[in-house]
């Protein structure tokens, strides 16, 4: 061994031996690293800026039937109807993270070919196909409306009393249900920019106060809801003028609280 090596040994002995009388005669010990010391704690987490959260736009349609305001949201040429969706000043309408929910299993396969056509153009797009929205996650019957064929079969409804379900005799199926004000506030942040689109033929009348209750409005924007009338979910003059005034309280409570609700009919 040379003798600058040896030198170089000693130097880093008495350096270490030096640090180790200075923590002892301080009476401390020296702090524990996690990667070495399997009991010491975990050092703190630092996010960096690449990974810190960033706002996201995001479109939530409620009744998606066959995709067709999603064409529109698009503003995409020969849509069904023209509407311009709300959006912030820093994303465009193809950058926005969309969640389309739909109970009629007879667009499963027009959401599926929805989503396949949005991935190819980078587009993000979730579907959620033959889904009740409601108020609670569970079973519910659907009742379909097999009529209308030239408007899309609009009137299929969670309620057996729809006009257009009693028109089709009312046949009823088992689909899934979702709470969507707890999906809401599971799946978006107050800092996202969320637009939620609804036509769920009359359904409002009970999961708009759901949301109120929920105080689904920490993270929602702007609310556009298709009004079917209070009397489409069946009843007494009275119980119908209930389920009206309940909604009509929670939409200025939404209001009060700051998600924007104005008037909306696709026309659709």
């Amino acid at each position: 061994m040379s003798s600058f090596n040896r030198h170089a040994i000693v130097a880093v002995a008495f350096t270490v031996s030096v640090l180790l009388l200075l923590v002892a005669h301080r009476g401390v010990s020296p702090p524990p690293h996690s990667l070495s010391d399997p009991n010491a704690p975990p050092l703190p987490f630092r996010e960096s800026p690449a990974t810190r959260g960033k706002p996201r736009y995001i479109f939530v349609d409620l009744g998606a039937n066959r995709a067709d305001s999603l064409e529109v949201f698009l503003q995409n040429p020969g849509a069904k109807f023209q509407y311009d969706f709300p959006r912030p000043s820093w994303a465009t309408h193809e950058e926005a993270e969309i969640f389309l929910f739909e109970a009629n299993p007879v667009f499963n396969g027009h959401l599926v070919k929805a989503k396949e056509a949005c991935d190819e153009r980078g587009i993000k797009v979730s579907i959620f196909p033959s889904t009740v929205v409601d108020v609670r996650d569970t079973i519910r019957t659907f009742f379909m409306d097999t009529v209308n064929d030239a408007h899309d079969y609009w009137g299929s409804s969670i309620y057996a009393s729809h006009p257009d379900a009693v028109r089709s005799g009312a046949k009823g199926t088992d689909l899934t249900g979702v709470n969507i004000a707890t999906w809401l506030l599971r799946n978006t942040l107050p800092r996202d920019f969320v637009v939620v689109k609804m036509d769920i033929e009359g359904a409002e009348y009970e999961v708009i106060p759901h949301m109120a209750d929920m105080g689904a409005w920490v993270v929602m924007d702007h609310l556009l809801v298709e009004w079917h009338g209070a009397g489409v979910g069946g009843g007494s003059p009275e119980e119908i003028q209930l389920r009206e005034d309940r909604a009509a309280a929670a939409k200025n409570k939404l209001i009060q609280e700051g998600v924007k609700m104005p008037a909306y009919d696709s026309g659709a």
